[in-house]
């Protein structure tokens, strides 16, 4: 049956320009099912009754469509269906900018009942706030919100068709489920007091006195009668809910009060500041929501936020609190495997590291739920090798290929996220996807889909090789790329350059791909002589970063000058291959004694891949493994934080959620031999 044979791309003509939101109505007669498509994100209701939620994120070109089953809502003679859009607007790393417009058709077995067409009765929501004036949580995830929960009736006018695709991709993965409210407790409340008279909700939030009435214990949440909370000073009340873990979901609020007033809702992962911690730098982890006098129930689906704690700004005298929290939302995912490794520590290691890469997978792989939900390279690679092992998955990794190597530009490397469009990028990255590309072929012995991206992971092979130079890969010096390699001093790029420069991370990361490529190419029964020269050559050129005063590899040479000495790059250039046999022993000793730069927690991959090519290493990665992530444990985590410093890292605004730190799971199957 072809999809939307029926149907027109429409949109309002008066919702125009950022952050914008759209309503779109149409009844039908009994159905069973529903396709539907937009260019941000969708909330579909009938009858009143949520439905579903959730885009795949696409490009201009490459545009995907759901089919959602709505028996069970669409039982009657005459059916109300309503679908709240939201167009962004602007670029972010999880959105890339293109036309607003929804596309729908409604089917009852065969036949077509309803689709959207010029027809269609539409309207500029009339609850959500719009415009950039609005905030965002952050550049990379893209808008917070405003909502208005006074009944104001929507000014409805006929659709305007949308030039664009004709051609929709069925969506790739499962849908997420959308779970129950999360449990939840009241573990702090109290009187707040502004001291800013203006600012967004997350900025007064951060700013406000707060005077605690109630520190001990908890309240539990939901509760059916509700808690009731007063006070008689200040400008409101405030109170602090524990949802007892990490977690990712829309908030969900339930909330009695005694007039129309605001409700600031804020969401964060820790209680550092003994508040959370709605405002850092730009970012807002905050919502206004304006409440009607008496009960507000209030669920946005439009928004997914990582959290554990949520903290709610309330301007009354009074209220009642029914539930404060999120509904979870998950990727549905067979049962994990068992640890491999009989340790109960390692196995609340390994538990810890499969609830991370679960709540960083959603329409695709995330860095975290909680500031950025992007799709990076680096990231990802980490979290499909887990993935593998883990839940033998490789659908949700085949859609994440094939969305980034559809990012790649016109320089032939990928956009630094995808689908967006992003001011710079990260060079290695676009190697490390030739190795992700390798890792899903062994992985999946799926021919057809490797043959389709080879192309890709060719154009971005040939760009290095023509910038290699006797074997050296110069850094990228204009502006737009960022010669990042990790979070650690002298490898974020935060060094000053000057004179022509030489990377020797860069140089293993090209080498790995230049050795995926050739691997690829053998395992498909094409040539792959050429690139494995080219790795050769590669390698050999790394002798000119060896330090013999040393005893390790620089990172460096810049103007002929060799510095910077880490454990990534040395950990690199063993795992490429291009340490020679004689200096094998030096290195490895050099990485085991903590006197080089360390290594972060994502990129350890590298150091314990390279380090349990010997057998006799397993001892010292398992120690390591226990120090790192069991001392996250110990510090109270139920994720795995960004780097090891967490919440305080990157001036205040660290992630304790981070799927790239997950990496002890495939670690722990790899001693196993499995």
């Amino acid at each position: 049956m072809e999809i939307f044979s029926k149907a027109q791309r429409i949109w309002s003509a008066d919702a125009d320009g950022t952050n914008v939101y759209a309503d779109f109505f149409a009844e039908f007669p009994r159905a069973d099912r529903i396709t539907l498509a937009c260019d941000g994100n969708y909330a579909l209701y009938i009858n009143g009754d949520f439905v579903a939620h959730g885009q795949f994120p696409g490009y201009e070109d490459l545009t995907f469509c759901d089919t959602i089953d709505i028996g069970q809502y669409a039982q009657k003679d005459a059916n109300q269906l309503k679908i709240v859009a939201h167009h962004p607007g602007v670029d972010t790393s999880t959105y890339r900018n293109k036309p607003a417009f929804v596309i729908f058709e409604v089917y009852c077995g065969e036949a077509t009942v309803c689709s959207s067409c010029e027809k269609t009765l539409t309207a500029v929501d009339p609850n959500y706030e719009h415009g950039a004036y609005v905030g965002m949580v952050s550049g990379q995830l893209g808008f917070t919100f405003g909502y208005n929960a006074q009944e104001v009736p929507a000014k409805c006018t006929n659709a305007i068709p949308v030039d664009g695709t004709t051609e929709y991709l069925p969506r790739p993965v499962g849908k997420l489920v959308v779970g129950e409210p999360k449990n939840g407790a009241v573990t702090n409340w109290g009187v707040f007091t502004d001291r800013l008279k203006d600012g967004t909700p997350a900025q007064k939030m951060t700013a406000a006195a707060l005077e605690n009435r109630w520190l001990c214990g908890g309240k539990k949440l939901p509760d059916a009668d509700g808690i009731e909370l007063s006070a008689n000073s200040g400008d409101g009340i405030f109170a602090i809910v524990d949802l007892g873990e990490e977690d990712t979901g829309f908030l969900s609020i339930d909330v009695n009060v005694p007039r129309e007033c605001d409700i600031f809702i804020g969401w964060g992962e820790h209680l550092a500041d003994l508040r959370v911690r709605t405002s850092i730098g730009g970012r807002n982890f905050a919502a206004r929501y304006h409440a009607k006098a008496g009960r507000n129930r209030f669920e946005n689906p439009l928004l997914r936020c990582g959290c554990r704690f949520v903290e709610l700004h309330i301007y009354a005298e009074s209220c009642r609190i029914f539930y404060a929290g999120i509904r979870p939302t998950r990727y549905p995912l067979p049962t994990a495997k068992p640890c491999p490794w009989d340790d109960s520590l390692h196995r609340r290691i390994y538990d810890t590291c499969v609830r991370t890469l679960e709540l960083c997978m959603h329409e695709h792989y995330e860095d975290c739920p909680w500031r950025e939900q992007a799709l990076y390279t680096m990231d990802s690679r980490n979290q499909m090798l887990c993935g593998y092992y883990i839940w033998n998955e490789t659908i949700f990794a085949k859609a994440s290929l094939e969305l980034i190597a559809h990012s790649l530009r016109e320089d032939g490397l990928l956009e630094l996220c995808s689908p967006a469009r992003v001011g710079i990028t990260i060079p290695s990255f676009s190697a490390i996807f030739i190795v992700q590309l390798d890792e899903y072929f062994v992985h999946s012995d799926d021919s057809e889909t490797v043959k389709k991206l080879l192309p890709i992971a060719e154009k971005i092979a040939e760009m290095f090789e023509k910038r290699l130079a006797d074997g050296l890969i110069g850094c990228f010096e204009d502006g737009k790329y960022w010669n990042f390699y990790e979070w650690q001093e002298g490898l974020d790029d935060s060094r000053q350059r000057n004179g022509h420069s030489f990377d020797a991370p860069l140089s293993a990361f090209v080498s790995m791909a230049f050795s995926a490529l050739a691997d690829i190419r053998r395992r498909l029964g094409l040539d792959h002589r050429h690139f494995d020269e080219l790795r050769e050559r590669v390698n050999l050129a790394a002798e000119n970063f060896w330090d013999e005063e040393h005893g390790t590899y620089a990172s460096y040479i810049v103007d002929g000058e060799k510095s910077h000495y880490c454990e990534l790059t040395n950990s690199l250039l063993l795992y490429c291959g291009a340490v020679p046999e004689n200096r094998r022993q030096r290195v490895i000793s050099a990485l085991k004694s903590g006197e080089l730069t360390p290594v972060t927690l994502s990129h350890s991959i590298f150091k314990y891949d390279a380090l349990l090519s010997e057998h006799e290493n397993v001892n010292y990665v398992l120690k390591d493994i226990e120090e790192k992530w069991g001392g996250m444990l110990m510090n109270g985590a139920t994720t795995f934080w960004e780097t090891i410093e967490g919440q305080s890292a990157f001036g205040n605004a660290g992630s304790l959620c981070h799927g790239w730190s997950a990496i002890p799971a495939y670690i722990y199957f790899r001693i196993a031999g499995n």
